[in-house]
């Protein structure tokens, strides 16, 4: 499984992610009819275990707290007493997920948020991390490869694929004669971009 959580690309996964050591979220296929499965469990404030998902099914849920809604392009797990995505993934491409968005604890009791750009609080996966380069696909223009730099140079600017309007995906790369260096990678399309700016 390829999975994509913030701006990191994991390849050749097992789609198990360790939180601070400990397992905590497993993706997998469905062998009949190919649904991404989710288990989870699920943690307060505290650390208190307060919830476990196993393959899309709830093992236990203390005062129906969470919500799990899937189907074949991916799920949202939901905490219906803070109105908020636990975790959301989406099936982009065969055996390619894309984690879209999470705010949730770890057994530890630290709080792990996850956005389209980030990955915070996450310190270790059972996986081999490359970065999302694809040689064979093909790249942008030099009109959409300025656009997309002056974008990422505006840190604040929403940076999007001038292609299919899909959110950029960003990785910082080893900088070099002063100058950062950004992969800058689109989900959907496939393309990719190194973008160079001043440190």
């Amino acid at each position: 499984m390829q999975l994509t959580i913030g701006s990191n690309r994991l390849r050749s996964t097992d789609g198990t992610i360790s939180i601070r050591g400990k397992r905590q979220i497993a993706l997998e296929w469905g062998q009949l009819n190919s649904e991404l499965l989710l288990t989870m469990n699920l943690y307060g404030t505290g650390g208190r275990h307060i919830a476990r998902l196993r393959r899309n099914q709830w093992t236990f849920n203390d005062d129906d707290r969470f919500d799990f809604a899937g189907n074949a392009s991916g799920f949202n797990l939901v905490d219906t007493k803070l109105s908020q995505v636990v975790l959301g993934a989406r099936v982009v491409g065969q055996d390619s997920v894309v984690i879209t968005q999470g705010a949730f604890y770890s057994f530890a009791g630290h709080k792990i948020e996850i956005t389209m750009e980030d990955w915070s609080g996450v310190t270790d996966s059972q996986t081999s991390t490359e970065p999302a380069t694809q040689p064979d696909k093909p790249s942008y223009s030099p009109d959409e490869a300025t656009s997309i730099s002056r974008s990422v140079a505006r840190s604040s600017d929403a940076v999007v694929c001038p292609r299919c309007g899909c959110p950029l995906t960003r990785e910082r790369l080893a900088s070099e004669a002063q100058r950062d260096r950004w992969l800058v990678s689109c989900l959907i399309c496939g393309r990719n971009l190194i973008v160079h700016a001043q440190s």
